[in-house]
């Protein structure tokens, strides 16, 4: 829930649930510090987006890191929390869920929405 948060005092509206996932290609950010030859430009992943982009109206590394994982095909990238000492977290392209990689909403009750007229009041 913090990461949904993030920099916000208050929490905006959501629909919390689980998922199943088998993906593979990924962008392992975990291993940044593990000896592989990465650009240079992926040691500031952690920058503040919004400061960079609404302060000092500049293009995010981060949006530049997206353009590159998604021009290279991979399917996401795992990245450490922020907000969570030793959590991860995924960022999935699901434009590019293919040969194998899938996420499925586990809702084993039927409890969330199957169309947009269940948020109808």
């Amino acid at each position: 829930m913090r990461e949904y948060q993030q920099t916000s005092p208050f929490l905006p509206p959501c629909t919390m649930c689980s998922y199943t996932a088998a993906l593979r290609d990924l962008v392992d950010l975990r291993l940044l510090h593990h000896g592989a030859l990465w650009d240079a430009l992926w040691h500031d992943w952690r920058e503040d987006w919004r400061h960079l982009k609404f302060d000092l109206h500049i293009e995010p590394p981060t949006w530049v890191l997206a353009d590159l994982v998604l021009a290279h095909g991979y399917t996401g990238i795992l990245f450490p929390s922020q907000a969570h000492e030793g959590g991860t977290n995924i960022v999935v392209y699901s434009d590019l869920l293919k040969d194998g990689n899938s996420v499925t909403v586990n809702d084993p009750d039927g409890r969330l929405p199957r169309d947009q007229s269940s948020w109808g009041l």
